[in-house]
């Protein structure tokens, strides 16, 4: 009778408990790997949204500058009222003069400098993109800035197109174009 109870008295056996356990660490893992992974392209997003905020905020700050400014020029050409900078070598840029809030004038100059853009205040120069944007191609497109002709009521306008790669993190490149137009809000 003895014998009995403990035939009745049935539990998991080792193998199958092994056999549990291991499916358990399975699922596990890759629960694990999954969140990891998650956390990783979260991280990226987040990279690539900063540098391309700054991008946002470069692009910004010169549409402002040449709104609020006047006597646009290309460089190549003064006194041409439609040209264009192709700026690559660093000698072309645009420029135009700005009050930037202050009781002087103080002359401004966009240009591309070794893959940044480089804004240019009376002499003083500074890179206005982070390093992790390479610029490959700035150009402006400049209407209606003829300096000799203020009556002739055209509003002037810039073109800006800026394309390069916004680069988050050191395997993850972004190739990216931004063109905007902006008109000066001063007649001259």
């Amino acid at each position: 009778m003895i014998m009995k109870n403990k035939s009745l008295q049935s539990g998991f056996s080792l193998i199958e408990l092994m056999v549990s356990l291991s499916l358990f660490i399975i699922v596990v893992l890759a629960a694990v790997s999954s969140l990891y992974a998650v956390n990783n392209a979260a991280r990226k997003v987040e990279s690539m949204r900063n540098v391309l905020d700054n991008l946002n905020f470069a692009m910004e700050s010169m549409s402002r500058n040449i709104r609020t400014g006047y006597d646009i020029s290309c460089s190549s050409d003064l006194t041409n009222p439609n040209c264009t900078v192709s700026v690559g070598s660093g000698s072309e840029a645009i420029s135009f003069w700005s009050t930037l809030g202050l009781i002087d004038s103080e002359n401004i100059q966009y240009r591309l400098s070794n893959g940044a853009i480089e804004k240019e205040i009376s002499g003083k120069k500074v890179n206005i993109t982070s390093p992790e944007i390479i610029i490959k191609n700035l150009r402006f497109f400049v209407e209606g800035a003829n300096p000799t002709n203020t009556t002739d009521g055209k509003q002037p306008s810039v073109t800006i197109f800026v394309e390069g790669v916004a680069q988050a993190g050191t395997d993850n490149l972004v190739p990216f174009a931004i063109q905007t137009l902006v008109s000066q809000r001063r007649v001259e």
